[in-house]
């Protein structure tokens, strides 16, 4: 097994700490760009808007 130092250790954690937070805090906004973008309207409505 590799051995650490603090710094590393402490480095290593922020770094993951830091890819949650992306992943939390982008995963909603992702899902409703891929809907707009991928979604498609019923026949005789407009397409849909981030404002409507």
């Amino acid at each position: 097994m590799v051995k650490l130092s603090h710094e590393a250790k402490q480095k290593l954690q922020q770094l993951l700490e830091g890819g949650q937070f992306a992943i939390r805090g982008g995963f909603l906004p992702l899902v409703i760009y891929l809907g707009f973008k991928g979604g498609v309207a019923d026949p005789g409505m407009p397409e849909p808007t981030v404002l409507s």
